[in-house]
């Protein structure tokens, strides 16, 4: 029991937010240099990516599932993973991932550097932190389910919600919502994407936003002003090469593709 414990947090130490904040510094040259500054692609492909794909999604899981496959050439699924302990991992269930392709996106309520983390950090090996040091909460359960479904209800505009909850579900609706669920590389599986920090401009289209599975944690004075006039972080996963049918998907925590400073 105990080198199983073990090995789970091998797995989920890297998003843990005491541990980093215990652990990432000056001697710590294997976490900083494995921050790259070249995007694997631009931003203004993950936004056509995007909008291309959510324009023909429609209002079920599996509808969106097939627009996915008939426009990107894939399906992506969850299922137990194939590393030992790895919990539940993501899996290309039909097609090809070419290489270039935003294959999943990580979801969650966006949390900015001064906003407090440490609370909803506790028992959660799903907060994502940026290069930027801006944390993605990708927990589905307890307080952080809580707390992003009241972020967007508070964000909601004329009773549309102007993001997407369903990731919490078995079935989002939004069928690349999963990349919580991606695990660590491993010796015996190499990373085959990357996570790459995606700032959402203001001017994507308001009735697409339904679709992104993500929400700020932080309150502005005029919501329905500032909501079109403002960055939303995203966090997409890219494939790095081909990824063939019933290949798992891994990456590595170590590695975010993040804009030059």
């Amino acid at each position: 029991m105990i080198k199983s414990l073990a090995r789970r947090w091998n797995q989920y130490k890297y998003r843990f937010v005491p541990w980093l904040a215990a652990n990432i510094n000056e001697s710590s040259p294997r976490i900083v240099e494995t921050v790259q500054l070249d995007k694997l692609i631009s931003d203004e492909d993950v936004e056509q990516q995007l909008n291309i794909l959510f324009s023909k999604f429609g209002s079920n899981h599996d509808v969106n599932s097939q627009a996915v496959l008939d426009l990107c050439g894939f399906r992506i699924n969850r299922k137990p993973s194939l590393l030992e302990d790895g919990g539940i991992g993501v899996f290309v269930d039909a097609g090809l991932v070419k290489s270039g392709t935003v294959v999943a996106i990580y979801p969650g309520a966006v949390y900015q550097p001064w906003e407090p983390v440490f609370l909803i950090s506790l028992r959660n090996s799903y907060l994502f932190r940026c290069a930027d040091s801006v944390h993605i909460d990708g927990k589905d359960k307890g307080l952080s389910r809580m707390m992003y479904n009241s972020f967007a209800r508070r964000d909601s505009l004329r009773g549309q919600l102007m993001c997407d909850n369903s990731w919490q579900t078995e079935y989002p609706l939004n069928p690349l919502a999963v990349g919580q669920y991606v695990n660590n590389q491993s010796n015996k599986f190499s990373a085959n994407v990357a996570y790459q920090e995606f700032d959402v401009p203001a001017k994507f289209p308001s009735h697409l936003r339904k679709y992104i599975p993500n929400t700020e944690a932080r309150l502005h004075q005029d919501m329905e002003q500032s909501m079109f006039n403002r960055l939303l972080r995203m966090v997409v996963l890219v494939s790095i090469r081909d990824i063939h049918p019933g290949e798992e998907l891994f990456s590595t925590y170590f590695t975010i593709v993040s804009k030059p400073s």
